[in-house]
């Protein structure tokens, strides 16, 4: 198959790879990684040596025909292609030391080819993102910055029940008594390592009411935010299970308790414009019932949808309005708060700032008051949210608000192809086994 090198595939390959050996003599091997549809991370490991030897030779890296096309429950979707093939291309500015030493990791973003036909980028999640990015630059002049909040629980086996169940006890909420507890040292190095492969912490703290922690990360344009959120978890999870722990970032680890874990999401324009925010801020409105289906990809993500807890189960937004979908902190800079760490935040990223680029197009009016006005004191919340993943998948399908102007058509059907076949899946997991094995994966 005769195939054009992959964007990432450049003359300096061989240079960035032989340079990063050099400085990193203890790395053996590259994991090329990428997240599918479900937000699950994937990958190919292969020797250092091999990886340059490959590039000196001109050969792309191959990832595999099944590269986004496993469900959850590792079952190959029907839409998985017999004649394709999805190639790998690495972001080389990605590329860092893992927890283990020995291993170093890269993200990838995945080219698809079939014979006779030119190489696709429609349904890879990664040039979704850097698609609708390149629109906001060409039509707007705009730019980004996002910064995440990592809520995460450290968990741990119990042979009797044969499940997982909370292991930290420390106190919450800012609680400096949660910080003595003991698996606390594993936060402080992993944040020291992080730190020097240049994470942005903002702050840490305790969260919740009992054995929940937190990072504040800092901004970044939004492909450097999401490479940076997903080196982070892979570190905590890293480094807690050489420990004999489990690192958790699902919505709810415990079913018996009220404690629910989300992935705040800050967004800000750049530079700030305040003639364009309104109809930016009305385009995700518009269209957040079906964000859902991207924030909150999981039926349990629905669980942790209250009022003031998990952002709100209504469309809503307001100025400092913690109980509210999205919070305007100043201009021009929101906080999207019924998002969590089970998405695939590339394509997630992707549909959120998509959306309000189509608000931008249309010029659509800000129709929803600020909740926190006291004008607005008697104004009911917007239309209710979809209360689980099938409705918010059926309200994505219709698109009636033309989000696949932004993101394509292809990606969008194959998304709610694999959504749909992965409920199917799912249905034969009680509601436990779904907990253990979200706990397991995020």
């Amino acid at each position: 198959m005769q195939l054009n090198l992959p964007s990432g595939f450049g003359s300096n390959s061989a240079t960035i790879l032989n340079d990063f050996k050099r400085k990193q003599p203890n790395v053996r091997f590259i994991r090329f990684q990428w997240q599918d549809y479900s937000g699950v991370l994937r990958g190919r490991v292969m020797l250092i040596d091999t990886v340059i030897a490959q590039i000196a030779k001109g050969t792309p890296f191959k990832a595999t025909g099944l590269a986004i096309c496993c469900s959850v429950t590792n079952n190959l979707a029907p839409f998985t292609p017999l004649d394709g093939q999805y190639w790998l291309v690495p972001d080389w500015s990605t590329l860092h030391p893992t927890a283990s030493k020995t291993n170093a990791s890269v993200m990838c973003a995945l080219d698809y080819t079939i014979p006779g036909s030119p190489a696709s980028k429609d349904f890879c999640p990664r040039h979704i993102l850097n698609k609708v990015l390149e629109q906001a630059r060409e039509g707007w002049g705009l730019d980004f910055l996002v910064g995440f909040e990592v809520e995460f629980v450290v968990m741990e086996f119990n042979q009797t029940t044969g499940g997982f169940q909370r292991c930290s006890e420390g106190w919450g909420l800012f609680s400096i008594a949660g910080l003595r507890d003991p698996v606390y040292r594993y936060i402080e190095e992993c944040v020291l390592e992080l730190e020097a492969l240049g994470v942005d912490f903002q702050a840490i703290h305790t969260e919740g009411q009992r054995g929940q922690y937190e990072f504040a990360l800092g901004p970044k344009p939004p492909m450097e935010a999401v490479d940076q959120l997903v080196l982070v978890h892979s570190y905590l999870k890293d480094i807690f299970a050489r420990n004999g722990y489990m690192v958790t970032m699902m919505p709810k680890p415990v079913a018996s308790e009220h404690l629910a874990t989300g992935q705040h999401t800050h967004l800000s324009l750049q530079p700030p414009r305040p003639d364009l925010e309104e109809s930016f801020l009305a385009g995700i409105l518009q269209r957040l019932p079906e964000l859902c289906s991207f924030c909150l990809s999981q039926d349990i993500s629905y669980e942790r949808l209250l009022p003031f807890i998990g952002g709100c189960d209504s469309v809503c937004w307001g100025t400092e309005a913690r109980k509210s979908a999205i919070r305007k902190i100043e201009p021009s800079r929101w906080e999207i708060r019924n998002i969590d760490a089970m998405s695939n935040m590339y394509l997630t990223l992707g549909a959120i700032l998509g959306a309000g680029l189509c608000g931008l197009t249309g010029q659509e009016p800000l129709l929803w008051p600020d909740v926190m006005d006291p004008a607005n004191k008697d104004v009911s919340f917007g239309e209710p949210l979809p209360k689980d993943m099938k409705a918010a998948i059926l309200i994505l399908e219709q698109d009636k608000f033309g989000l696949a102007n932004a993101l394509g058509r292809p990606i969008l059907d194959r998304y709610v192809a694999m959504k749909q076949f992965e409920l199917s899946k799912l249905s034969d997991y009680d509601q436990e086994k779904k907990r253990t094995l979200f706990t397991e994966l995020f």
